[in-house]
């Protein structure tokens, strides 16, 4: 009983010397711009998040494969959040604010004038496909892009949209002083004191026109789309100083920028090589830290930088285009009374197949068709429809792992993301995988992890809320099984009809 005691005692000293110093230590403000609001978060050292600020932003979606922001929407909204975040802390606390990171959408972009940074087009997203055909007409030079990139040629990566806005739009602006690339570059641009030209190596290394082993733009990748070096801004490391950021009444030094992605993978510290990291947000990311940048990964997966700089960290990513925005689309169209998901999963053993290509088809079988459909159309029971459209977005990463096989098996998954607080979803994914499933109960990842990679003496201890061990059910993997057959099946389909 004494040991005991003096362990909760210990326990409780740890967490006073922890408060202690969090009082003393600098803080991080992290602007997160993402695809449905812009966030902005005031961190610790021990990712201790003191504040933040909130803005939704709208996205215009057209058919069949538009996806456009508001440039001057977008930016405002993000410094509204910011301002909201500062606004929260005490007099104390704004005095221990002395630097920021900068957080984006890793894939899109627009066009900008290089002398006042003001937008020539829209934001076009990462979900917007309008490129395709540029893509279709490189599909010969496939494993010499991936050699190149570490990506495989996929409509949703900036390269060839910003082609299209070269060859769509009629800027007024002098050729010369035309700037385009990823939103990270043109809100540097915007929030910065001194206006350069400039993005993270991360981000720009998921253009599909920057060259992994050169580091830079690659000259033979910018001929293939038509796109000068000089449009483009200068790559700099993530951990680098970009300049000050001016808000109201706050100056701070812009010292980390990345991508949402790569971020998010230093929530808790270094990434662990024997761990998969999944985030399921709008899509669904996979991620494997790698050993070296020559470590062979499956071609059909992507060679992703995940940390940019002296010594860079890289990881073979799996992509599912199909995510939370799956749902969001199965709920707009079946429109249930509630969107209790786990509450119903209890009440349905067999549920029909649902053929998942919202947004289309990411890894490993990159198909740019959106044509997802139920199997059993028969069956109308709104529930047992979205339910499927959650067990497709476990069977994609099934399928995703399984690609991964040249990559020795986890022996843990990390999940995060909105949809990864559905219980049935992350034990259904333990069971299937045979691989216990990490959640943690800290949400916003990818800032806590940019706030670890910004602030110095950044220190993790948490520890998962919850641990989803597997159990043996037979059901769901042969109803897997029967998914990756009729999937396989059904792309074919649509490729021939395509080519017919």
């Amino acid at each position: 009983m004494a040991m005991q005691f003096n362990q909760v005692a210990q326990i409780m000293h740890e967490g006073d010397q922890k408060w202690v110093t969090s009082m003393h230590s600098d803080l991080c403000l992290v602007l997160d711009q993402g695809s449905q609001s812009s966030r902005a978060m005031v961190f610790d050292r021990f990712g201790q998040c003191i504040s933040m600020g909130r803005v939704k932003v709208h996205i215009q979606l057209t058919p069949p494969n538009r996806a456009e922001q508001i440039p001057d929407q977008v930016l405002i909204s993000l410094k509204r959040a910011a301002l909201e975040a500062i606004s929260k802390l005490s007099s104390a606390d704004r005095g221990r604010l002395k630097s920021a990171a900068l957080i984006t959408q890793r894939s899109s972009l627009l066009c900008w004038d290089a002398d006042d940074g003001k937008p020539l087009t829209p934001i076009i997203s990462w979900q917007d496909r309008r490129g395709a055909h540029y893509i279709e007409e490189l599909e010969p030079l496939a494993p010499m892009i991936h050699q190149l990139t570490g990506l495989y040629p996929n409509a949703h990566a900036p390269a060839s949209k910003l082609r299209w806005c070269l060859e769509h739009n009629r800027f007024s602006t002098v050729g010369h002083r035309i700037k385009g690339g990823p939103i990270a570059a043109w809100l540097i641009k915007r929030l910065l004191h001194e206006q350069p030209d400039l993005i993270d190596g991360v981000t720009a290394a998921r253009t599909m026109l920057y060259g992994l082993k050169e580091k830079q733009w690659h000259p033979e990748l910018l001929s293939l789309f038509n796109i000068p070096t000089s449009m483009l801004p200068e790559i700099r490391p993530c951990q680098h100083h970009y300049g000050t950021l001016k808000l109201p009444g706050c100056d701070l030094a812009l010292n980390f920028v990345s991508g949402d992605q790569a971020a998010a993978l230093f929530a808790f510290g270094p990434p662990d090589p024997k761990n998969l990291y999944i985030n399921l947000g709008s899509g669904g990311f996979l991620n494997r830290v790698l050993n070296t940048r020559k470590q062979k990964i499956p071609e059909r997966l992507l060679h992703h930088l995940i940390l940019a700089g002296n010594r860079p960290i890289y990881s073979a990513e799996a992509t599912i285009n199909g995510a939370a925005n799956a749902l969001d689309w199965g709920f707009n169209i079946c429109r249930p009374h509630s969107r209790h998901l786990d509450q119903w999963r209890a009440h349905y053993d067999e549920l029909p197949l649902f053929m998942n290509m919202v947004g289309g088809v990411g890894s490993p079988d990159w198909c740019p068709l959106e044509r997802s459909s139920w199997l059993e159309e028969e069956q109308e029971d709104p529930k047992a429809r979205l339910l499927s459209i959650m067990e497709s977005i476990l069977f994609l990463i099934q399928r995703n792992l399984t690609a991964m096989d040249t990559v020795e098996a986890p022996e843990q998954i990390v999940v995060g993301g909105g949809i990864s607080r559905l219980n049935s979803l992350c034990q259904s994914l333990a069971d299937l995988t045979g691989i216990p499933v990490a959640r943690y109960q800290e949400q916003e990842l990818t800032a806590l992890g940019a706030a670890w990679l910004t602030l110095p003496q950044s220190h993790r201890s948490m520890t998962p809320e919850t641990v989803f061990m597997p159990a043996g059910n037979p059901a769901l993997e042969q109803r897997y099984k029967r998914w990756s057959d009729a999937f396989t099946l059904h792309l074919d389909t649509l490729l021939e009809g395509s080519q017919g």
